[in-house]
């Protein structure tokens, strides 16, 4: 019995002092600090599409868990992460758990991590290892820059992005940034599945003038150190501008189509290429401006040379939404540029990335609307010189910070083989609620 009552008297002293110190273990800080966001939505269609295997659901629902924290281990190291977990109405839109490293499948997963990832920080540098977002870019409606992280497209309206694996230093000189960052793993946007209704008129969503007789077998490159990602880059601050530069060699965004052993067949890959960028922002009073530029160089001529950019004017104003009985306006007008520099050797190479390559030379237009704290609107079009484009917008209402209510929609125009054009029958509109806790 005094053994039992020592026992007892010790366990009780331990859990007090475990109690007492709480606030010091990292796990309890990591679940303290934790946010979360439930994003819900339910979509209605219009119209059936044409493939007799896809979804073909009138209405179509799904919702998304994420949490997200980080802590500090110790004075120097902290640790972070984000998981979500998903569900969707739509056949086969989320299969499986957990996308491991080099993952050979393009379909997302119902459970998975965003990033998980190890910071060790001094006064002017950092070392980060782990799974974590990486983005480039200045411009405000699409970045022809922000093409090394990995986003997931099952619903080319609802995209989502997700960190791609990495080891690296970013070393700080006053306000500007020296980063180096190696990609180990070779990595692919998630696409929607073979019965999607967003897989488009072809069987494939990244070649969509392709007849759907070609059988096109997905090509992934092995883990090897000339196949990873390498990225340099500066960003900096001088008298009201933001600017960039980077170079990067490693696995293109954009994949090729090579040749089969079979005359109806074609090996989708991603070329191995250069880039080089820069870019530059400013903001004057209610204007902005902005412009970038990306020019790969594929080796061994395995894909076209070509500089993708984008130019774009933007404007608040106040005064005149003022007389309206509006808070502000917000317009911004952006043109995205695609020009070949050189071909690409077609004894190799079937279909270069061309077709593959979104908002080739198109105008792209974002207007938001502030009512009020609480109410608000947006309408964004964009339009292709090759004769199609989309059209959305809706209102959104914010009763808190942390509840969003937004009733969307959007219409597709264009012929059959193009970027908006294969999405004609999925001219939807949208309830989406955003929860943040």
């Amino acid at each position: 019995m005094s053994r039992m009552l020592r026992l007892l008297s010790l366990s009780s002293c331990y859990l007090f002092s475990s109690l007492v110190v709480a606030e010091e273990n990292p796990l309890i800080r990591f679940i303290d600090n934790a946010q979360y966001e439930v994003d819900s939505s339910v979509t209605g269609y219009f119209k059936k599409v044409a493939a007799d295997e896809a979804d073909n659901d009138d209405v179509a629902f799904a919702t998304r868990l994420t949490a997200k924290s980080q802590t500090q281990l110790s004075d120097h190291i902290s640790a972070g992460m984000e998981f979500y977990a998903t569900y969707s109405s739509q056949k086969q839109a989320y299969l499986g758990a957990f996308r491991n490293p080099g993952d050979r499948s393009r379909q997302p997963k119902i459970f998975d991590f965003n990033s998980a990832w190890l910071r060790y920080e001094r006064d002017d540098f950092e070392l980060m290892a782990g799974k974590d977002y990486l983005q480039t870019g200045l411009s405000e409606v699409y970045s022809p820059v922000d093409r090394f992280g990995i986003y997931n497209l099952t619903n080319p309206t609802q995209v989502y992005r997700s960190g791609v694996w990495q080891a690296g230093i970013n070393y700080f000189v006053d306000d500007d940034t020296l980063s180096f960052k190696v990609m180990p793993i070779p990595e692919k946007n998630l696409i929607p599945s073979d019965y999607s209704r967003w897989l488009g008129n072809t069987n494939d969503p990244e070649f969509t003038f392709l007849a759907a007789s070609y059988q096109i077998e997905e090509k992934f490159r092995p883990v090897r150190i000339e196949n990873a990602g390498y990225l340099l880059q500066y960003k900096g601050t001088r008298g009201g501008y933001d600017f960039f530069g980077l170079l990067h060699h490693g696995p293109s965004i954009y994949p090729i189509l090579t040749y089969g052993t079979q005359i109806n067949q074609r090996i989708k890959t991603e070329s191995l290429a250069t880039s080089i960028s820069a870019g530059v922002l400013k903001v004057i009073e209610e204007w902005k401006f902005s412009g970038e530029a990306i020019y790969q160089i594929a080796d061994k001529n395995t894909d076209e040379d070509f500089i993708r950019y984008s130019v774009s004017i933007g404007y608040t104003d106040s005064q005149f939404a003022n007389l309206l009985g509006l808070n502000q306006i917000t317009s911004t007008l952006q043109w995205s540029g695609d020009e070949v520099v050189d071909t690409e050797n077609s004894s190799l190479v079937a279909t270069s990335s061309r077709a593959a390559r979104p908002f080739r030379n198109s105008v792209l237009t974002k207007i938001e609307i502030e009512q009020s704290q609480q109410w608000g609107y947006f309408f964004t079009a964009a339009y292709n010189i090759v004769g199609n484009g989309g059209l959305f917008g809706g209102t959104q209402y914010k009763p808190t910070d942390n509840l969003s209510l937004r009733l969307e929609g959007g219409y597709f125009n264009g012929a059959k083989d193009t970027l908006f054009g294969r999405w004609k029958n999925n001219d939807f509109v949208r309830l989406h609620t955003i929860y943040k806790f």
